[in-house]
This record gives structure tokens, sequence and C-alpha cells, in this order.
């Protein structure tokens, strides 16, 4: 039987409070990219993986998205940046990151986010 799957900000039992680890970043321009993941529904056909993100500050620059990602921001904020474009995303707003975007990611505060992965 197939069911819903709920989501909680304080991701799965103990996640808030487990150690932070090095995060795989595009190109890290400053900061010290450190967090957690915690995937709560993935498929593979048609690929599409949902979670909770958390990281501390940090900037990244993109030559290349590598997925659409869907992402809803809990708590911190984030500016992208890119050739005559810049937006900041908040606390409760949401956004969508296309695949094959090329510019900065710039995380000021520390982030959670619940992400949505298609591609």
């Amino acid at each position: 039987m197939i069911l819903p799957i709920k989501f909680s900000k304080e991701g799965p039992n103990g996640w808030l409070a487990a150690q932070n680890k090095p995060l795989e970043t595009a190109k890290l321009i400053s900061g010290k990219a450190v967090g957690l993941d915690h995937i709560y529904y993935k498929n593979s056909s048609p690929s599409v993986q949902a979670g909770i993100w958390r990281s501390s500050p940090y900037t990244e620059f993109y030559e290349e998205y590598p997925c659409d990602e869907f992402m809803y921001i809990i708590e911190g904020s984030v500016t992208i940046e890119a050739d005559n474009f810049k937006a900041t995303y908040c606390k409760e707003e949401a956004f969508l990151l296309p695949k094959g975007f090329q510019g900065y990611w710039k995380q000021e505060e520390p982030m959670l986010k619940y992400y949505v992965i298609i591609g």
C-alpha cells in the first residue's frame, strides 16, 4: 500500500541534534559548507528525491545546476545571483532552481529547507 509521507521541520528523531558533516558543493567560494540531509522519499523512475536539508553559511558557484530543485525555506535565507539577476529567498518562501542554472548560491546565515529534486 502506498501512503503519504509526513515531513517534519525537526527531521527524523535525533536529526536536529546530529553532528553536521561536510557538504558537497559545486565550486566553494567562501565559508565552510557543513550540514545534514535527510531523504524522506526517493524514486528512481521518474527520478525524484524529497527531504529536509540544513547548512552553515557558505557561497558556491554553479557552472550548471545538475537538476530541477524546488525549495521551501523553513529557517534562514539564500541569495541567488546570475547575470542581470539577484533574488533573496527567506523563511516561508519557496522557489525552484532549474537544471542548467549558472550562478551563485550565497547563504549568509544557517539555513533549513525542504526540497524536492527532479532529474
